[in-house]
């Protein structure tokens, strides 16, 4: 096992090192807000990035070393109201090359504003000249494999596109990541960069950045109990505050991302989950202010699993977010 422990260490060591000369600045402001979604109902419930259910291959997209063969032949369909017209959708497969040992996933992504009107001026009362409608889409392809025993290699790539009204803007990107799986413990880690890449061209005069993003999980499903447990530390190429008095506490829970799944029976699950840097980012300061917190369930059958997952965002309301897993 240490081997293997040295070869995780060592490449976790060098993308941490890395990923900070790509992060360009400390809040990214971008075009391609898409990425920043939980594609899975599943993981949005636990709070983000976690290591789902080996056979969802919505799994890719918190990391794609967490894709593997028990995903084969599998296909995941998401949808998520946010606010008001606004909605993003995704649908994802899997499929395994056994000859090869290498995992594949192909996914597209969509995210809606819906439509405005044109006016001629900002004024309220102008008159309407038609409507404009704005969009995102994201076109991904993913493969890992298992490099050595019980240690995944994965990445992703990622075509990106935006359009507000006549104005669009492109961009590639791409993931990586590494999990190592200690199944006598019943534990995953993961250490993953997300969203390295080059934006091709901007909605606006000011260039669009892609909004980097460092992660590491730990995922743990715990023996004597039926709750499996994730952790996930976001964000970390940036670790500013809220304000410049923040403590060394307060910010790093501002990148703390924990969830938890109970097994009620074989085939029920209930969760919950909080997101430290969504909480933050849309805490109101009220007296009960939940925002960035997240709750859900799901139900396993034989061939087909549905999601629900419903998740505050404060003052700007809640998400209900809906996912079906099938086997083709």
């Amino acid at each position: 096992m240490q081997p293997r422990l040295f070869l995780f260490g060592a490449a976790l060591a060098a993308m941490l090192a890395a990923a900070p000369a790509a992060s360009g600045q400390a809040r990214t402001q971008t075009a391609f807000d898409l990425v920043r979604l939980d594609v899975s109902a599943r993981a949005a419930a636990l709070g983000g990035p976690a290591a789902l259910s080996a056979g969802d291959p919505a799994t890719t997209f918190a990391n794609p070393a967490f894709l593997s063969s028990e995903a084969s032949g599998a296909l995941a369909l998401g949808y998520t109201n946010l606010i008001g017209d606004v909605n993003a959708g995704s649908v994802v497969i899997a499929r395994d090359l056994r000859s090869s040992g290498i995992s594949l996933a192909g996914g597209v992504r969509y995210l809606s504003y819906g439509e405005f009107e044109r006016r001629a001026s900002s004024d309220p009362t102008s008159t309407a000249d038609g409507t404009f409608s704005a969009s995102e889409a994201a076109v991904t392809i993913a493969a890992s494999k298992e490099v050595v025993p019980q240690l995944r290699l994965g990445v992703a790539a990622h075509a990106l596109f935006a359009s507000i009204d006549e104005a669009g803007a492109q961009a590639v990107a791409g993931d990586i990541g590494l999990s190592y799986q200690v199944p006598s413990q019943g534990i995953t880690f993961g250490a993953s960069v997300h969203h390295v890449g080059a934006v091709l061209s901007s909605l606006g005069a000011e260039s669009d950045r892609l909004p980097l993003d460092v992660r590491l999980t730990v995922t743990n499903k715990l023996r004597y109990l039926p709750l499996t447990v994730s952790v996930a530390a976001i964000d970390l190429q940036r670790f500013e505050g809220p304000a410049s008095d923040s403590s060394f506490v307060n910010r790093a829970l501002d990148h703390v991302a924990i969830g938890g799944e109970f097994q009620l029976g074989s085939t029920f699950a209930v969760r919950a989950g909080y997101n430290g840097r969504r909480g933050e980012d849309l805490r109101s300061g009220g007296r009960l202010d939940l925002a960035g917190v997240s709750v859900g369930a799901g139900v396993a059958l034989r061939r087909i699993g549905v999601d629900y997952t419903y998740s505050n965002w404060g003052d700007f309301g809640g998400l209900h977010q809906f996912g079906v897993r099938t086997r083709l």
